[in-house]
């Protein structure tokens, strides 16, 4: 019986707990179930394989941990060499090459970006962002790599369709399984709901200032004044993202707006069975053909949410116009006041949203797990 296919799996980004981790963790727990040998490369003070399966509800019995202390610049030049051990290398990256020496390497590749010229480098100099400018020289450097040899996944045909007429670089769709987060026999009660990390940038920003300020408007029109909204995700624990937390509840002090910071996988469950509506706006007041990478790259949380029978209603920008069907399985809002309006129209018309919900639960059947599973193991194989 030939040996067991290795595969390496390499991100630096697991401290953020965001889509892309559990994108990453889903791909490893498919090939372990599927008798491949998996080992993860990464950062020791960021990697703890028992409590990310815990978080993401995933099983990773028998994977392997390759971990380096210090900084990430030890740990890649570590895991670039170590992967010329390996069959298969699967890495994710928004901007920094990876050199994998693996057999066959597949890069997940979420951001969709747009154009970068010297324009594009010199704006951020002037706006002072030396951060900014260095990552853009790194993702020129990335892009032009991703031409020559490397396979890219992608989360939806939003990112495929920018990076092929932007940069020229082809791709394939592997959508991001979705969990079936149903309790069945959970009431739905008086709750609009949001998910997403909290944080501020340049990239897939959820926007949330944006949902409090349509909250405010929907509230003053509410016939009853006990709907309550419930903004749900995960933060890191530098500064910056710790206020932006604080300044998003300062503005909503007196309203029934209420936080729920790194809550774990079972408490989410329970969010999105109980809420009735889904808002999402990453991407509000941007133009997507010319900054792709500022729109939601597929739209995980949508999903989930209509696996819970919670009826989306969500910008009209990126990958979520590939999820939800306008006017049947959910709502695609391009103004504040449309978001207000379609959620006014679904609380106020009981039949017209019981409908809506059992449409968004068939719409979510399209990517479960298994259908997930199939897909990558046809493309590896």
């Amino acid at each position: 019986m030939p040996a067991a296919k290795r595969v390496l799996i390499y991100s630096e980004y697991w401290s953020s707990r965001g889509g892309g981790e559990k994108y990453l963790l889903a791909i490893a727990e498919t090939l372990l179930r599927a008798g491949y040998d998996v080992t993860f490369a990464a950062q020791a003070s960021a990697f703890d394989m028992k409590e990310l399966a815990r978080y993401f509800a995933v099983s990773l019995d028998g994977a392997n941990a390759y971990l380096v202390q210090g900084n990430l610049e030890a740990l890649r030049r570590k895991a670039e060499n170590l992967s010329r051990h390996f069959d298969i290398c699967i890495y994710i990256t928004n901007y920094r090459f990876f050199n994998s020496r693996a057999r066959q390497t597949f890069v997940v590749l979420q951001i969709p970006y747009g154009k970068l010229t010297p324009f594009t480098i010199s704006s951020h100099i002037l706006r002072g962002k030396p951060k900014e400018v260095a990552k853009d020289i790194l993702r020129a450097r990335l892009l032009s790599k991703l031409r020559e040899t490397q396979a890219v996944l992608v989360y939806s045909k939003f990112v495929h369709d920018a990076l092929e007429a932007i940069h020229g670089i082809p791709s394939t769709v592997l959508e991001p399984p979705i969990d079936d987060f149903l309790i069945e026999g959970t009431p739905k009660e008086r709750v609009i709901l949001s998910v997403g990390r909290f944080f501020r940038g340049l990239y897939n920003d959820k926007r949330y200032d944006i949902l409090i300020e349509a909250f405010k408007k929907l509230h003053a029109r509410l016939p009853h004044t006990t709907w309550m909204y419930r903004l749900v995700g995960s933060c890191g624990d530098d500064e910056a993202s710790r206020r932006y937390v604080e300044e998003l509840q300062e503005s909503v002090r007196g309203l029934p707006v209420y936080f729920h910071i790194n809550s774990p996988y079972e408490e989410l469950k329970r969010h999105y069975s109980e809420a009735t509506l889904f808002w999402h706006a990453a991407g509000f007041g941007v133009d997507e053909r010319r900054h792709p990478e500022r729109a939601e790259h597929f739209g995980m949380s949508t999903l989930e949410a209509m696996s819970a029978r919670c009826v989306p209603v969500v910008i009209n920008r990126g990958g979520q116009k590939e999820i939800v069907s306008q006017g049947e399985s959910g709502y695609l809002w391009n103004t504040i006041e449309d978001l207000v309006n379609y959620s006014l129209e679904l609380i106020g018309t009981p039949s017209h949203l019981a409908r809506m919900q059992a449409r968004a639960r068939e719409e979510f059947m399209r990517f479960e797990r298994s259908r997930f599973s199939e897909k990558l193991l046809a493309l590896l194989e």
